[in-house]
């Protein structure tokens, strides 16, 4: 019987339906593309006359792994908008290759009471026996799937034992070459050859390391003042040149394919012979021409570790407001990595010609002040945090659905696994076959698994969807006076709202005062203790603050050309307006005499007495916090609409 008899023809006249079409670019090739699928289903809709088409939609070199394709965004859409009650596939891999691909889409649909006709498998998923039907096939199609991505990574493993090189940017001194001479015998063998200028240019690198003694900084310079630039033609910064003379191909004499996973989200790549969804390979050696003699390329590794550059890896290095901030000069400020902390530079520093002399930015503190901005902003436009909810919002399919397939699934899981334990033994007492029992558990084994996997995905998207809502719930509150701070998101999601914003910062010219090499340790105490700074003593106070000093100093302390009353007025005017000590005015002595009689106060642990005698925990103002940043000016856009 045909897949179209046992479908049977349609002869409800007010069905709509909606034909769907999907190909990779290796079903392509092995002949299950568009033109043979929508053979399938016009042969389909031309033995049910009655069926109205809404229309056709296809996706063209698309994955059927994935959760998203365009023109099954547009056909879901359409869906919710009621066009249609069906939807027709030529076959049930159309719509996932993956469970929680098929699952999910199928599972939407049907809540809105829109259903999936597979032609050559015959299933009707609005029938009970359709719909257990369609699952099944939803499993076996992705197992086929987990194969054909075994035999790929086969392939390129099997090429990579031969000497090729199996797809991606060549690394740096290198090129992609082809080998007509090659084991295969194939026209089109990729291999990797030396690259002349890059070569050349890492020769020229480790020339000025080694023969002429610079540094990683003062070697890119050099590079960029004599135009070698990187492969992209942008010039050389420090840490860019460590990694390319730090590389394994110029020390060990091969590159890696398949590397091993990294914490921050890094090359993933998996061996074939290890089982599915398993742990990342530990990667494959490829063998590639040495571009540096063994004794030089020796010289250069001891060369790098002489010159002690080492470049630390953040936690977390994501930059927010790379490429949003705008400095003084014009350019605009890029994220990197300082003595092992966040922060931003502005490109116009990184010139050899003429630097623009914007400050760096600590990324906490610029990041925390332009989103204190972006909070007020909302608050004042309610619009754009109203639309900014409406845009994060949450996954297709609806909560209470998912929630009731997650109990339904969980009961007859649990009901399946009684008739495996209980009734399955009780059979077997009753001497039924023990063919006909093993049969039997064998399925009910398969449709355990079945439900497993539904349940797992069902459970997935709950906890998906949860965390959509709290994203949602935190912008919010944003616009609340006493709304969630930052600190509960994540620097990645604090990322995706200020690109959901088109966020955009400008920096201005405000005054910074000057700061001195080593932090002040009797500041840093006030800022830590919250003690205020008091104001200048009264002739009563001064008694009692010198008379405690004779007690701890002796009476060359109290000696010199400036009244030891006027160095520490000094010394508090410092505090209270933060000025830097050389830019302290002579008028309370020399700098340096201010400086050292408060340096011997704070060693000898008579400042914070000094303090408590004129009542600072209860008199004074605040020690004057030097500003990190100059003035910003933050903007933004959503959909349109600006601020």
């Amino acid at each position: 019987m045909s897949t179209l008899a046992r479908l049977g023809t349609v002869t409800e006249a007010a069905l709509v339906v909606a034909s769907y079409t999907r190909v990779s670019t290796l079903e392509q090739l092995e002949g299950f593309g568009l033109e043979v699928q929508n053979g399938i289903n016009g042969d389909w809709l031309r033995c049910n006359p009655n069926v109205v088409v809404h229309g056709n939609y296809q996706d063209d070199a698309v994955s059927g792994a994935l959760d998203s394709r365009p023109a099954m965004d547009r056909l879901t859409a359409d869906a919710r908008s009621g066009r249609f009650d069906r939807i027709l596939v030529a076959r049930v891999d159309r719509v996932g290759r993956t469970g929680r691909a098929a699952y999910q889409w199928a599972w939407n649909m049907a809540d809105i009471g829109v259903h999936f006709i597979s032609v050559q498998e015959g299933i009707d998923t609005s029938t009970d026996e359709g719909w257990n039907a369609f699952m099944r096939y939803v499993t076996a199609s992705e197992m086929e799937w987990w194969h054909i991505r075994e035999r790929t990574r086969a392939g390129r493993e099997m090429k990579v034992k031969l000497g090729g090189w199996p797809g991606g940017p060549a690394p740096y001194g290198y090129r992609i070459a082809v080998d007509q001479d090659n084991p295969w015998g194939k026209k089109h063998f990729s291999v990797l050859v030396t690259d002349e200028l890059e070569s050349r240019i890492l020769h020229v690198a480790a020339d000025l390391i080694i023969d002429g003694g610079l540094n990683l900084t003062q070697t890119a310079d050099e590079l960029n003042h004599r135009a070698l630039f990187t492969r992209s033609g942008v010039p050389w910064s420090t840490a860019n040149l460590r990694n390319r003379l730090h590389a394994e191909t110029i020390h060990e004499g091969f590159v890696r394919y398949g590397k091993p996973s990294r914490s921050d989200g890094g090359d993933k790549t998996t061996r074939c012979d290890e089982t599915r969804g398993g742990s990342p390979g530990l990667g494959m050696k490829i063998g590639v021409p040495p571009i540096f003699a063994p004794e030089r390329a020796l010289q250069l590794e001891a060369a790098l570790k002489a010159g002690g550059f080492r470049l630390p890896r953040s936690k977390e290095r994501v930059y927010p407001l790379s490429g949003r901030i705008v400095g003084t000069c014009g350019q605009q400020y890029t994220g990197f990595s300082q003595l092992g902390e966040r922060a931003y530079r502005c490109k116009g520093n990184l010139n050899r010609q003429g630097t623009c002399g914007d400050m760096v930015f600590r990324a906490d503190d610029v990041e925390e002040a332009v989103w204190k901005e972006l909070a007020g902003l909302l608050r004042r436009e309610p619009h754009l945090k109203r639309r900014a909810v409406t845009l994060l919002g949450g996954l297709n399919g609806d909560k209470q659905s998912y929630e009731e397939r997650v109990r339904d699934f969980t009961a007859r899981i649990a009901e399946q696994n009684r008739l495996i334990e209980v009734q399955v033994p009780a059979c077997l007492r009753q001497n039924v076959d023990r063919n006909i029992m093993a049969a039997a558990v064998r399925e009910l084994r398969q449709e355990l698994q079945l439900l497993e996997n539904q349940l797992a995905t069902a459970q997935q998207w709950l906890g998906e969807h949860a965390e959509h809502e709290r994203q949602a719930d935190i912008l919010a509150s944003l616009a609340e006076p006493a709304g969630t701070q930052s600190a509960e998101l994540s620097i990645s999601e604090r990322k995706k709202i200020c690109d959901m914003f088109h966020v955009q910062v400008r920096a201005g010219e405000g005054h910074l005062i000057r700061r001195s090499g080593v932090r002040c340790a009797v500041m840093e105490w006030h800022f830590e203790t919250g003690t205020l700074v008091p104001l200048d003593p009264t002739d009563e106070e001064w008694d009692q603050v010198e008379a405690y000093l004779r007690t701890v100093f002796t009476r060359r302390h109290f000696v010199g050309p400036s009244e030891l009353r006027t160095l520490f007025n000094g010394c508090l005017h410092r505090l209270r307006c933060g000025v830097s000590w050389a830019d302290m005015s002579d008028m309370w002595g020399p700098q340096d005499r201010v400086r050292e009689r408060q340096l011997s106060w704070w060693k000898k642990g008579a400042w914070p007495q000094m303090m408590a005698i004129l009542g600072a925990d209860r008199r004074g103002v605040p020690a004057y916090q030097r500003p990190s940043l100059p003035p910003l000016t933050v903007t933004l856009q959503l959909a349109g609409a600006a601020a």
